[in-house]
């Protein structure tokens, strides 16, 4: 009953400490941080300007931009809070986990949404002169963000390089696609992609699951 007290409670734990030490290292460097992000952001938009300005016309903004959140997205991790010295006390416990991992994939499909959306929402507004966010722009950016951190998370159950490989092409041309889509407001298009990577998402997901148990 013990054990089962710590693993429910774990999860709160580690996200305490983890924001703990975020503080702390924000009142050591202080307000330097935000500073230096406004002006390294202020740079790139100009310089980025600039580089669709140069690019040949028959290129799309749209190609650039989908490329661009993308590359971002393909950069997201999925945050368990997972210490290395767990690997030894946990591991007899991964049964009792499904609950821990599910609050980290939803931790993280949060903070990663509001990391799209906002990204999202500059470009349309800077680079496509869109100065609002559509319900159902919202919701495809659900979709997206949803299928990038699951296709994320299902890394950990492939067996080989090559195996590897292809899954982080299947997952960026999907994402690319479904982004481009969504910046050309094709939702006919989207939306069948997005139902066709949610089936195979399923699929992939279901089977592993089967073989687990």
């Amino acid at each position: 009953m013990g054990v089962l007290m710590d693993i429910k409670t774990l999860w709160g734990l580690r996200v305490q400490e983890f924001y703990r030490k975020m503080f702390r290292y924000y009142s050591i460097i202080g307000a330097n941080v935000v500073y230096f992000f406004l002006i390294i952001s202020s740079i790139f938009i100009y310089y980025f300007n600039l580089f669709l300005q140069w690019i040949p016309p028959q290129i799309s903004v749209e190609v650039i931009l989908s490329l661009f959140v993308t590359f971002i997205l393909m950069q997201t991790k999925v945050r368990t809070f997972i210490k290395r010295a767990d690997i030894v006390f946990l591991l007899p416990l991964e049964w009792k986990l499904k609950s821990y991992f599910i609050k980290s994939l939803v931790y993280s499909f949060v903070i990663d949404f509001i990391k799209s959306l906002s990204l999202i929402t500059i470009l349309l507004s800077l680079f496509l002169h869109k100065t609002n966010i559509s319900l159902p722009v919202f919701f495809l950016i659900v979709g997206i963000v949803s299928y990038n951190i699951l296709m994320k998370w299902t890394e950990q159950w492939l067996k080989n390089h090559v195996q590897f490989v292809l899954h982080r092409l299947n997952r960026f041309f999907s994402i690319y696609l479904m982004c481009y889509f969504l910046f050309k407001n094709d939702w006919v298009f989207e939306l069948v992609l997005m139902s066709i990577n949610f089936v195979y998402l399923i699929y992939f997901i279901g089977k592993k699951t089967l073989v687990l148990h």
